[in-house]
């Protein structure tokens, strides 16, 4: 069983989604860095184990692998793997880097993220971060290469519209996007999209997840000038050209399901006026909300 599926629903909550947290080294570009989601299980191991030693192993391969110019892989560290997780030693991981990207961004990108990582779930024995450039993974439970549609994140803005022409090339995007395979971009009169799947999900699988992502997209979001859709293996995004990065957006059904509490990930360093002193994000961006609800800054 997954330490992290299902869905998660943080109720009501209005968030501004903007640029978060320290800015990121100069070798990663800013918009590939962005923040979009995270997710830790709340059991955690014990320092000096056998699984953080392996866990250390597997994330230090994904690092140096990614240098390799290969924009997915996937990794196995020791043994002893069981139907209980915790009781297991061997850690499950992945990398994917947006198919567009340079191999040097790439590389940056998920050297960045796995750093990330570490600090955002730290002794987690499952964890997954994704930004905009890419994508890093790990579990104590095998998840590489099983099929799989739960929702990890889902985001709608709040600006929409009735247009026909806007709803038109929404549609023709969609369309596009879903008969995908692989990375693509697609574009039709203002509305732009893009969608992706793990590079070891086989075509059908492939075109199924997409399927799921742009059905999640049409009704969730209804007719909002933005929406994304992110699954446990791919994701559809599109946007209208003047609503990239809407100013306002509502937090919808999705996120990883995180046994016993709900984690909410919110950026709010742009919010803060330019001459504020230096946040210290270890003392103020790790807060408790009230249960089931804890909230991480990056």
């Amino acid at each position: 069983m997954h330490l992290l599926s299902g869905c998660v629903v943080a109720t009501a909550v209005v968030l501004v989604l903007i640029s978060l947290g320290a800015a990121p080294p100069a070798a990663v570009d800013a918009a590939t860095a962005t923040f979009i989601y995270a997710g830790c299980s709340p059991s955690k191991y014990e320092p000096n184990t056998a699984f953080q030693s392996n866990l250390n192993s597997l994330l230090s391969s994904i690092a140096s692998t990614a240098s390799s110019g290969a924009a997915y892989n996937s990794f196995t560290a020791g043994g002893g793997a069981g139907p209980d997780p915790a009781a297991g030693t061997a850690a499950y991981g992945l990398y994917q880097c947006r198919g567009d990207l340079s191999p040097g961004d790439c590389v940056a990108c998920v050297r960045q993220t796995v750093a990330r990582l570490g600090a955002v779930c730290a002794n987690a024995y499952a964890a997954s971060l994704q930004v905009d450039g890419c994508y890093v993974r790990y579990d104590a439970a095998d998840f590489i290469g099983r099929a799989d549609t739960t929702t990890a994140y889902r985001k709608c803005s709040s600006s929409t519209s009735r247009d026909g022409a806007f709803l038109s090339s929404r549609d023709g995007v969609l369309g596009e996007l879903q008969a995908a395979a692989g990375y693509k971009l697609s574009t039709s009169g203002t509305v732009q999209g893009v969608a992706q799947c793990l590079g070891d999900v086989p075509a059908n699988d492939c075109t199924a997840c997409l399927a799921e992502a742009v059905g999640q997209l049409k009704g969730a979001c209804g007719t909002a000038l933005a929406a994304d859709v992110y699954l446990a293996q791919c994701y559809v995004r599109y946007w209208a050209n003047a609503s990239r990065a809407p100013p306002l957006a509502v937090l919808r059904p999705g996120g990883l399901q995180l046994p016993q509490q709900h984690l909410v990930v919110v950026d709010i360093s742009a919010l803060l006026p330019t001459s504020a002193p230096e946040v210290d994000l270890k003392t103020h961006c790790l807060k408790k909300l009230a249960p089931p609800l804890s909230l991480v800054c990056l």
